[in-house]
């Protein structure tokens, strides 16, 4: 009899576990309109909602262009990357958008950071329902080319864009991280936009004293390699930073020279 009750609370332990993964795993549901929006939309940098959108002076109301959803690091906030963006943004035709993260640094993150022994705790908060928010509004209001939309982020917003990027791969084609930390468990879902592979940018500074660059070529890499995933790893020489040139090779690698 005892054996049997153990045997039963080992299968709901197991049950429980499963039902945790699968609830941790989220996917966004806002998505570019097709066909596109046709009404004005206002040309330079604008806050929407929990965030900032850059739109450049090439835009014209019903011709989507690519859009790049750009996460921040720790401390700082969507308009720090849309200004770090912009030029790049103006030459190449790209929407930028910038949510903000509710605390300091995104949810998975925050949580982990507060952990002493710094496990990972709950995967998410509510920072995927504020981006899902703020990518709706973006769509409702500009036009997004829905094969051209990419995730990217800089320090922790890197590392948290390698983690919500690949549950949602049917809404982000490539992902793009400029020197990410550790990881979270890959977990994937959705399936990309006319099929084929997910591509994913990696940047890192050989002289990273925050994030560094260790973790990134022995982990990092090697996890999505392992999933199929199409891996560009761009090490620099430097430090924790975006450098131009860097960011131009991105840019040149997801949507082709400029």
């Amino acid at each position: 009899m005892r054996g049997r009750v153990v045997g039963v609370l080992v299968c709901l332990l197991l049950f429980k576990t499963v039902v945790a993964r699968a609830d941790d795993l989220v996917h966004l549901a806002a998505r570019p309109q097709v066909p596109p929006p046709v009404a004005g939309g206002t040309v330079g940098p604008a806050r929407l909602g929990d965030g900032i959108v850059l739109i450049p002076g090439s835009y014209r109301p019903g011709q989507p262009l690519p859009l790049l959803v750009m996460l921040h690091g720790a401390s700082q906030r969507g308009a720090d990357m849309v200004a770090r963006l912009a030029p790049v943004a103006e030459a190449r035709g790209v929407i930028i958008a910038a949510p903000d993260s509710g605390d300091y640094t995104w949810d998975m993150l925050a949580a982990r950071k507060h952990e002493a022994d710094e496990r990972w705790g709950p995967r998410y908060g509510t920072d995927p329902a504020r981006i899902d928010a703020f990518l709706a509004q973006v769509f409702a209001r500009y036009a997004v080319d829905p094969s051209r939309v990419a995730l990217a982020g800089f320090s922790d917003g890197a590392t948290y864009a390698l983690s919500l990027g690949p549950e949602n791969l049917d809404l982000f084609t490539a992902l793009i991280a400029f020197s990410p930390g550790r990881i979270a468990p890959l977990h994937t879902q959705g399936d990309p936009p006319g099929g084929g592979q997910t591509r994913v940018f990696i940047s890192h500074g050989k002289a990273d004293r925050v994030l560094p660059l260790e973790e990134t070529a022995r982990t990092t890499a090697p996890a999505f390699k392992r999933r199929g995933f199409l891996v560009e790893l761009r090490v620099f020489d430097g430090g924790h930073v975006m450098p131009p040139e860097v960011v131009d090779s991105a840019l040149d690698w997801w949507l082709g020279p400029g």
